[in-house]
């Protein structure tokens, strides 16, 4: 289809170079600094963009759309800024964020696995996707603010008991909001002694947390 149809940039439409974005639209993307921007739970949160822009559309086509070559584009994104971090990718494991069985069978894939699937053939670093899963249907976290987000997504996760490993696990997400995904997701690390964990997510909102999460986010 790509020889008949040459594929459009998702932000401009241009077909000059059949890729997922452009030259001129990749220029217009900034990376944030290779260090961590949050802490939740004691565990450093990286992320590598801001939601918006190119890059808060190239998350929606995957996430939406099913503009699944998306994935390989933002799994390129984030090899490349884990090259700049101090992270022994050799001795390393990524654990993706997964969706809900429902969502996924709606959608016909995971989107945030579908990354994961992409950076560990980019970077050959080891993947699980069994260990933790989503055990329960939640609102959409978008709609909630902080302390909905909270309660909705309480229980909604579940860590194998099995589950041990001496590398550095990587917990990869596709955005930050205001982290209550992550902080409940972190606890359930956290409470089985694990110390050996780093969040990384393609992308972070601008918007302002108040002292209250940003203390809840330490302690």
């Amino acid at each position: 289809m790509d020889l008949i149809y040459k594929r459009k940039c998702i932000n401009c439409s241009c077909s000059k170079t059949n890729d997922i974005l452009c030259k001129n639209c990749l220029k217009t993307v900034q990376k944030l600094p290779s260090f961590a921007q949050d802490v939740i739970n004691g565990y450093s949160v990286y992320s590598v963009f801001y939601y918006e822009g190119v890059i808060k559309k190239l998350i929606r086509e995957l996430k939406f759309k099913h503009n699944k070559p998306c994935a390989n584009l933002a799994a390129k994104f984030l090899y490349d800024y884990l090259k700049t971090i101090e992270i022994d990718m050799d001795n390393s494991i990524i654990i993706p964020v997964l969706t809900h069985r429902k969502n996924y069978f709606k959608r016909g894939y995971d989107n945030v696995l579908e990354i994961a699937k992409e950076l560990n053939r980019i970077s050959d670093i080891e993947l699980n996707y069994n260990s933790l899963l989503k055990i329960k249907y939640t609102k959409p976290q978008y709609k909630l603010n902080y302390k909905q987000r909270q309660n909705n997504i309480k229980g909604s996760f579940l860590l194998d008991k099995n589950f041990k490993t001496e590398k550095q696990i990587i917990l990869l997400d596709d955005i930050l909001t205001t982290g209550a995904t992550l902080n409940y997701i972190t606890s359930l690390f956290k409470e089985r002694g694990f110390n050996n964990l780093i969040c990384l997510t393609l992308s972070k909102t601008k918007k302002q947390k108040s002292f209250k999460h940003v203390l809840n986010m330490f302690f």
